[in-house]
């Protein structure tokens, strides 16, 4: 299922068991009584991410340590124009994949706010407004257990730039995380459940663990881990907006990302 070069709207519908969001393309942007400038969406996005930075600011948290940057690296695959990035686990026990260039965002739904705060089916809208509006630009859509994930696709990205920052920025991705992806020179995209959302606690030890009492618990932990992910899937693939061009490398990582991510089920999202 492709979005259309033009903004595309969608016709949602209810999971039977999760109520997660199935998305629909009903119909594209011309003709359309209430267009959606790209502008208005822009603006929307943004005051999006500034009201979600303001809420983690009133609550004092803190959105990733310094102590916590330090991952233990799973499998590791070499810059020679196959797979480029490496896979890790966080400090809270997901498997990350980090791309040297392929560009994912997160981009968070919120669920509180009163009657200002956009739907899940008006975020989607935004989104594609403001990713269609970009020239020679292709990009993939899944829905996340939060909100929403975009990676590029038609060509590579360096973390840090203006380019991919402005990209970042437009969609109301937030700012902890745009410059984090800077600071650790890549782009980060979860690819196993939080494991509370999965009815289970954190790790025990975070990485590195020092004893072999550290190592036997934390071993015992992830196998509980794996067994609780079988069932459920990180994202799930709406559909394409934009260029249909797929650049080599970024292909490679739409495999790995799409299997371990599982996200052409119809599983939970956690």
């Amino acid at each position: 299922m492709k979005f259309p070069n033009t903004v595309s709207t969608l016709d949602s519908q209810v999971d039977r068991r999760r109520n997660h969001f199935i998305a629909h393309i009903a119909r594209s942007y011309p003709g359309n009584s209430e267009p959606i400038t790209v502008s208005a969406a822009r603006q929307r996005r943004t005051i999006a991410a500034d009201r979600r930075q303001r809420h983690r600011e009133l609550k004092s948290e803190e959105y990733y340590q310094p102590s916590y940057e330090l991952e233990e690296t799973i499998e590791c695959a070499a810059s020679y124009r196959v797979f480029d990035a490496i896979v890790t686990r966080n400090y809270y026990g997901s498997l990350i994949l980090n791309a040297r260039r392929a560009l994912f965002i997160d981009v968070d739904v919120e669920t509180s706010g009163g009657n200002h705060v956009p739907s899940w089916s008006e975020t989607f809208d935004d989104l594609c407004a403001v990713l269609g509006s970009e020239r020679n630009e292709g990009f993939r859509i899944y829905r996340t257990a939060a909100g929403f994930r975009v990676l590029a696709t038609a060509r590579e990205f360096v973390p840090g730039s203006w380019i991919s920052k402005r990209l970042m920025n437009s969609v109301g991705a937030d700012a902890n995380f745009v410059e984090l992806c800077a600071r650790q020179n890549n782009f980060r995209a979860r690819l196993t459940p939080k494991p509370w959302r999965c009815g289970i606690a954190r790790p025990p030890f975070v990485y590195p663990r020092i004893t072999p009492e550290h190592e036997r618990c934390f071993a015992m932990w992830l196998s509980q881990y794996d067994h609780r992910c079988r069932d459920r899937a990180t994202c799930q693939f709406l559909g394409h907006v934009g260029s249909t061009h797929v650049h080599d490398c970024v292909a490679r990582i739409i495999e790995v990302h799409d299997r371990e991510t599982k996200a052409q089920t119809d599983l939970p999202l956690a």
